[in-house]
């Protein structure tokens, strides 16, 4: 049996785009793995297109977004069409993010992106070594590998992450449950270049009287083009050029032609999911924790968001940076969006392939009136971009506001918030939420904006003045030397300041930013003195109100181990 060494305790187990993800983003947080796949070259297939801007923003801290911007193809919303006739557009450019679009890339590029990243980091996928079994003692995993010649091998880990698919041997050997069923309805795609005017920059849905055809593009003219089909629709497993021409006369705008087919099948699609992401020192991540209907493309997202949200917390484990416990929270948080996914698609695939007449008629007016409404629009953006995406209810963030000081005009020497202050406050993002991003001001007058800022691996402690007080001021050193002095390289520290000005300082530790039009201020809704901390994966872990080193060390204390002052 061969023991794995210490600096190579995890083995991730697939090579997709969510394990390769998951390797990487350990290796950016400083711990080797081992990544393996069954597979002797990555799928040519184009499989999953969209990545949504959460992902986008997630890809910039990471530093790979350049690279997925530039090969992919920007998509900007979506059309629902009924016999020709628009009743819905879908835009998503004014989403809040600093990547407010959909980039349509196939799958097998988004994986090169990944591994090329893995590479400059340091980690090669071992391809053609297969996971044959597994078993959970409670302390550690063993693991039975057969490599290209037949050959076994078992080794032992501190834990192991199954992103092996929809038909994960991780899941199978610890024996957990994959409930749902799959849909009725049968599928047909195709990956081919389509003439005739269809809009190179949205995704079209063409409903009609026997079913729904939608366009998705993704570069130089080629869309993937899906349908529902009943089995005398198509007869070949692999469907023709002609088959998807009958498709396109009787189902699409008029005057569409298909042609160079690179990729087309036949297939059904499942809802399913596991109880649990965990069982003991191994977790399940993507598709061999849930897998659902691909419409608005939030399958692969899903995957690259659990991985990003695992990542974090497992290198701080194995650095012994946090304890164990920490890990609790991968299912606590993970679990219900996966779950959240699932019937978000299920009831859009349900509306989409409706049948009955009279059904069909009321689904379009419902959609096209719902379209027309702002706030519907809005909600829209936020859940299909998923930047709704949050994690209010985990056990791992928290929040702690002082009673108001009772009098409209606040004192000038108190941070106290006065009681508009503190209703603002409450409004704004929550414990949980991603931290939105915003634009801010170094000392020398360069613009920046604060994704930039908080990017790497650390917690990132934003310390807003609301008004400036020499007191405040004062009340922020602490607050950097405390943390620092504990925390060491596990926390960063920023002063973001009302103004244009930055104060003196003289033992502030950390980056000064100025909010010259208080957009910052507003946004984070900090008009006085408050306190917001940044977990590593971009979302809020805790915020105060009014800032108080008590208040934050309390929390760190919950997820870090404390006296680390490097790692």
């Amino acid at each position: 049996m061969a023991d794995q060494s210490q600096d190579m305790r995890i083995l991730v187990v697939g090579a997709g785009p969510t394990g390769l993800m998951m390797a990487s983003e350990l290796l950016r947080h400083g711990v080797k793995c081992r990544i393996i796949d069954k597979s002797a070259q990555p799928s040519d297939k184009t499989k999953a297109l969209a990545l949504h801007s959460r992902t986008l923003e997630i890809f910039e801290n990471t530093g790979i977004v350049a690279e997925i911007l530039e090969r992919g193809a920007h998509c900007h919303g979506a059309s629902l069409y009924h016999k020709g006739q628009r009743i819905a557009h879908i835009v998503v450019d004014e989403v809040d993010s600093p990547y407010p679009m959909i980039i349509m890339l196939p799958q097998p590029e988004t994986e090169e992106i990944l591994h090329k990243h893995l590479q400059k980091l340091g980690g090669q996928v071992e391809r053609e070594v297969e996971l044959v079994n597994v078993k959970e003692n409670g302390e550690g995993v063993t693991a039975v590998l057969r490599q290209k010649d037949g050959k076994e091998e078992t080794c032992k880990y501190d834990w192991i992450v199954g992103c092996d698919g929809a038909h994960s041997t991780v899941r199978k050997a610890l024996n957990l449950a994959f409930d749902g069923a799959p849909y009725e309805e049968l599928f047909t795609l195709a990956d081919a270049k389509v003439t005739g005017g269809l809009a190179q920059d949205e995704v079209s849905t063409h409903f009609n009287e026997d079913g729904v055809l939608v366009f998705f593009p993704y570069r130089d003219g080629r869309f993937r083009v899906t349908a529902d089909v009943s089995p005398d629709e198509t007869s070949d497993p692999t469907p023709t050029e002609a088959e998807f021409q009958r498709l396109l006369d009787k189902r699409g705008p008029g005057g569409l032609k298909i042609e160079d087919i690179r990729w087309s099948g036949n297939f059904r699609i499942h809802r399913r999911s596991v109880k649990t992401y965990r069982k003991g020192n191994v977790f399940l991540c993507g598709d061999a924790a849930h897998i659902h209907s691909p419409v608005g493309g939030q399958g692969m997202n899903t995957g690259l968001q659990d991985a990003y949200n695992l990542a974090w917390k497992l290198a701080l484990v194995v650095k012994g940076a946090a304890g164990p416990s920490l890990l609790d929270s991968y299912n606590e948080e993970r679990h219900p969006i996966g779950q959240n996914v699932l019937k978000g698609t299920d009831i859009a695939t349900r509306v989409a392939t409706l049948r009955h007449p009279l059904a069909k008629k009321i689904r379009n007016h419902v959609m096209a009136f719902l379209s027309e409404q702002e706030v519907i629009q809005h909600r829209l953006n936020k859940v299909g971009t998923m930047i709704a995406v949050n994690y209010r209810h985990s056990p791992i963030v928290g929040e702690s506001r002082e009673f108001p000081d009772m009098q409209i005009k606040a004192s000038p020497d108190s941070e106290r918030p006065n009681l508009p202050a503190w209703m603002e406050f409450g409004q704004g993002p929550l414990p949980g939420d991603r931290a939105p991003d915003t634009v801010l001001t170094t000392k020398e007058g360069t613009s920046t904006r604060l994704f930039l800022a908080l990017r790497g691996t650390a917690h990132n402690l934003l310390l807003f003045d609301g008004k400036p007080t020499e007191a405040g001021y004062r009340n922020f050193e602490e607050i950097s030397q405390s943390a620092a002095k504990v925390y060491g390289d596990l926390i960063k520290m920023h002063m973001i300041v009302a103004g244009d000005k930055a104060p003196a300082l003289n033992n502030f530790i950390g980056d000064v930013w100025l909010d010259e039009d208080l957009s910052a201020h507003r946004k984070y809704a900090a008009t006085a003195e408050s306190l917001y901390l940044i977990r590593p994966d971009g979302y809020i872990g805790f915020r105060s109100q009014p800032a108080k080193l008590k208040y934050v060390l309390d929390h760190l204390n919950m997820i870090l181990a404390a006296q680390l002052v490097s790692i």
